[in-house]
């Protein structure tokens, strides 16, 4: 088995504990953020997410803060389902890899803010 390359072109970092998306289908999609970077992130879903689409809006939020921004056009890149063996886990969790769009002005210097003030320094592009 050879290597994986990593082809981001921006270092992934990981968020404190209250960050996260929701994915705006036909529904909102509730998800926790698993990573981030100026070009995507990792999601989790946390609520029901047996499709999620191709192309649509992501909102990142922090709760018990004033932070959101708002529809920030996005692709999936990358989907896994995960193990939920729990009786009490009924639902679909996923995990979905999500390249941004193009952000307006706006969108980018809120993205840079959510990043400067609830990402942490650590990055995991390596992981």
């Amino acid at each position: 088995m050879g290597q994986r390359i990593d082809r981001r072109t921006h270092k992934r970092f990981k968020v404190r504990e209250e960050s996260f998306a929701f994915i705006e289908n036909d529904s909102k999609i509730l998800c926790k953020i698993k990573n981030i970077s100026r070009s995507g992130v990792s999601l989790v879903t946390i609520a029901n997410a047996e499709h999620i689409p191709e192309i649509f809006d992501t909102d990142i939020f922090v709760t018990g803060r004033v932070f959101y921004l708002k529809d920030v056009p996005s692709k999936k890149v990358s989907e896994s389902h995960l193990d939920t063996k729990s009786l009490f886990s009924t639902f679909v969790k996923s995990r979905v890899g999500i390249e941004f769009g193009d952000l307006d002005k706006e969108q980018a210097s809120l993205l840079e803010v959510f990043l400067k003030n609830h990402a942490t320094i650590e990055d995991v592009s390596e992981l």
